[in-house]
């Protein structure tokens, strides 16, 4: 099978398998409390260690930016934390497709595509795409839709996020066929996706 016919193999098995995730067949974390929990102190904001960290703050402020409907007043934008990104980085050499139970209180996204599939900000573009299924106003997602990734994405309390991202040959979302894949990670503090809170 070419190269490219494996990458689009693998972004149409991406949905699917993040649908499984964000639905719960694959997700092991608890139900998120209908209240925030009391957290932590903020992360230390850092500036961006190197290119990857500097192309994720963009793509995660530039969704932010755009959030429709305008949000009054605007979300702020989001500033890396290097405490988010240890613990993306630690969760993603796991190559395990589904959520890290013991990230504590940060919030989480994951994507997984073939290698090569994909640069850095179009793992959050494809996140952000969510949004075409949610209606801010009732607070909901399209029946059979996710928006969970999007939402955490817009989280008007959420101040910093720290991603990560390895190639992974074991455990991959796409069949023993396809051993070699991306994982990416993302931390949230303060997490968001709050039972019956609406993003912003």
């Amino acid at each position: 099978m070419s190269v490219s016919s494996y990458r689009h193999l693998a972004l149409a098995c991406l949905t699917g398998c993040l649908v499984a995730c964000t639905a719960g067949a694959k997700e092991k974390r608890p139900p998120a409390p209908s209240t925030p929990a009391k957290t932590a102190a903020p992360p230390r904001s850092t500036p961006p260690p190197d290119a990857f960290a500097r192309d994720m703050i963009e793509a995660h402020n530039q969704a932010r930016a755009a959030a429709k409907p305008t949000p009054k007043p605007a979300l702020p934008p989001l500033q890396w934390s290097a405490e988010a990104a240890k613990t993306a980085e630690a969760y993603a050499a796991q190559c395990t497709f589904e959520h890290n139970p013991h990230r504590g209180t940060l919030g989480e996204n994951l994507a997984a595509a073939s290698p090569g599939a994909w640069k850095t900000q179009d793992v959050v573009k494809d996140w952000n795409a969510e949004a075409a299924h949610y209606n801010l106003s009732k607070n909901s997602c399209a029946p059979g839709k996710v928006c969970g990734h999007y939402t955490q994405l817009v989280w008007r309390n959420t101040t910093h996020v720290g991603c990560a991202k390895k190639t992974c040959t074991k455990n991959s979302p796409f069949g023993k066929e396809f051993p070699t894949w991306e994982f990416w990670v993302c931390n949230y503090a303060p997490p968001g996706n709050f039972v019956k809170q609406k993003p912003y």
